[in-house]
């Protein structure tokens, strides 16, 4: 009975009030990880200029990875684990994607 009652009083305790009070990464992830796979969709239709495949490379890089890193980062630090794994799971897979440049004809 002790040992049930020493438990129940540590699952009762109210969340750290810092970490609450701090606003959730959710929807900058999601605008990252939208845009990014629109551009992505864009690149792989082939809808995109020559010239402009590096701009978009690099959009992609910086802001469908560095910016869902830090999403995920943050949702971590809230405690929402699903969150932070799925938008650090997806800036992984962006800053890892490598689109060659097509050959010129």
């Amino acid at each position: 009975v002790r040992a049930t009652r020493r438990f129940s009083s540590t699952m009762s305790k109210a969340p750290n009030p810092h970490v609450m009070n701090t606003t959730t990464a959710g929807p900058i992830g999601l605008m990252a990880f939208g845009i990014t796979t629109i551009l992505l969709n864009f690149l792989n239709a082939e809808l995109i200029e020559t010239p402009s495949i590096t701009l978009i490379i690099c959009y992609g890089m910086f802001h469908g990875g560095m910016i869902q890193i830090l999403a995920g980062m943050w949702e971590v630090y809230r405690g929402n684990i699903f969150g932070g794994n799925a938008f650090i799971s997806y800036a992984v897979f962006y800053l890892k994607k490598k689109k060659k440049k097509p050959k010129s004809v």
